[in-house]
């Protein structure tokens, strides 16, 4: 696996690395659906053979009193997407849209009518879900490893969110290390062993 970054913390070595089997977060639990009309492309919860099949999906969802936004692809070595239109002409534009049901975000925040404040909830969790889906797309996926041993895999996000993780990791296994290191100091107390035969603390 390519490393991304690497740094020693507090005698630790830190390595960051890409996530070169990361789950696609469309496998999640999530609440919009993702409709995809794209002849190289096959990102979507659904995936159009045509842009008549799509938009009789998207005018259904409509009638339906679900929130439909348009979906915008950016494509040039490789993909990036957005709900807002991107700047370059040639190689982007709209290829798809994020429906947002109804029914879906009643039954998930409990509520009996599609409020103005939901709606705006629900624009929120479908910025969100792009968001992750981009990042799974651009391959902005990593996991740390701590001192070749300790690893944690699957972080859709930035190099140096993933570092602070990995810092605050060890914080907490220098922390586990001194109070086992003292429980052990108390018994050798306790127990009268010569300082000759003692193991020093390694943090």
């Amino acid at each position: 696996m390519s490393i991304a970054e690497s740094e020693t913390y507090k005698g630790h070595e830190i390595e960051i690395k890409y996530d070169e089997s990361p789950e696609s977060p469309r496998n999640w639990d999530n609440i919009c659906i993702f409709h995809v009309a794209h002849r190289n492309c096959s990102f979507g919860d659904v995936n159009h053979s045509n842009s008549e099949s799509i938009h009789s999906a998207v005018e259904k969802a409509r009638k339906q009193g679900d929130i439909v936004l348009p979906l915008y692809m950016y494509e040039h070595g490789g993909i990036t997407i957005s709900l807002s239109p991107f700047s370059c002409p040639w190689d982007s534009g709209q290829c798809s849209f994020v429906v947002i049901p109804r029914k879906k975000m009643l039954e998930e925040f409990g509520k009996k009518a599609f409020t103005k404040k939901l709606k705006e909830r629900a624009i929120k969790c479908a910025k969100g879900e792009v968001e992750t889906l981009d990042t799974y797309l651009r391959g902005d996926v990593y996991g740390y490893v701590i001192d070749d041993d300790d690893s944690c895999w699957g972080f859709y996000s930035s190099i140096e969110d993933v570092m602070c993780e990995a810092r605050s990791e060890v914080d907490g296994i220098i922390k586990y290390n001194i109070k086992k290191h003292c429980e052990q100091l108390k018994k050798w107390i306790k127990n009268k062993v010569p300082l000759s035969v003692r193991i020093s603390l390694e943090v």
